[in-house]
């Protein structure tokens, strides 16, 4: 902890997941704060704690929570689609069960009014039209939540009569990395794609439910502890698509943070190593 470059230490006590090779080569940037210990407490949560030398914190103040980091980054997203509307203009939020949580864990109604968004709508529900506003989309990168978001700019007989759901500008994010093949899907949608603003990666797939501790939310699954510990899934070339999900999600927290961590886990531990 005395050296001027510290390092993030991650520390898997359990066969839970840890971080990814795909990280390597996207996140590489040096760490300029104190490690982080991640404490996993089930194959769902893992708490956060971070330590700051007394020097680093001398030099540059109060360590911001991880929480503070979430709501900011929503706030930079509602900030960068609102300031490219003429005027005092609204927005409509959609986003699916999984981005809505997100939010809620993080920031109330409150403050999304205070970035003009007018309304909160469930993209897995039929939704009114609000044909005079854009419109934001906050979902994660998966099959059905990128059809429906097609869905809504694709034309059939009510859209050739009345035009789509909502106005001429839409902005496209992503809790996590958007797969190629769905990038694709969007790219040959025409009429969304000539509305699209924005498109990016947010990397916020995880719930904050503390100042200082993250959640997976993947503990709903009735499957997680069949496919952690019996699956057939147990080689780093062959693994689950839950196991796979939990490294993607994972990999989000460490972009959020701007961290670069070294990773330790028991050796003798198969499923560990090969996450």
């Amino acid at each position: 902890d005395t050296s001027e470059h510290c390092t993030l230490s991650v520390t898997i006590l359990n066969p839970l997941p840890c971080f990814a090779s795909a990280a390597e080569s996207r996140y590489n940037s040096p760490v300029d704060s104190g490690p982080l210990v991640f404490v996993p407490t089930a194959p769902s949560s893992i708490t956060m704690a971070r330590r700051v030398s007394a020097s680093s914190t001398a030099s540059s103040g109060p360590t911001q929570s991880l929480r503070d980091i979430v709501q900011e980054s929503l706030s930079n997203v509602l900030q960068n689609s609102t300031s490219q509307l003429p005027g005092d203009k609204w927005i409509v939020l959609v986003v699916d069960p999984q981005s809505l949580r997100v939010i809620s864990s993080s920031i109330g109604m409150y403050n999304l009014m205070e970035h003009h968004v007018s309304i909160v709508e469930d993209l897995m529900k039929k939704r009114a039209p609000f044909r005079d506003q854009a419109v934001l989309y906050l979902v994660e990168p998966n099959e059905e939540s990128v059809s429906r978001i097609i869905a809504d700019w694709t034309p059939n007989k009510a859209t050739l009569k009345q035009g789509p759901l909502y106005g001429n500008t839409a902005f496209l994010y992503f809790l996590g990395r958007l797969p190629d093949e769905l990038f694709a899907k969007i790219k040959a949608c025409k009429e969304l794609v000539k509305r699209v603003k924005i498109l990016q990666e947010v990397n916020l797939d995880f719930l904050t439910k503390e100042a200082q501790a993250f959640h997976f939310d993947m503990g709903r699954s009735p499957s997680i502890y069949p496919d952690l510990y019996l699956s057939k899934y147990q080689t780093a070339e062959n693994i689950s698509p839950m196991q796979e999900q939990m490294v993607q999600k994972l990999v989000t927290v460490c972009a959020t943070l701007n961290e670069y961590p070294h990773v330790r886990y028991p050796d003798e531990n198969e499923l560990c190593r090969n996450l």
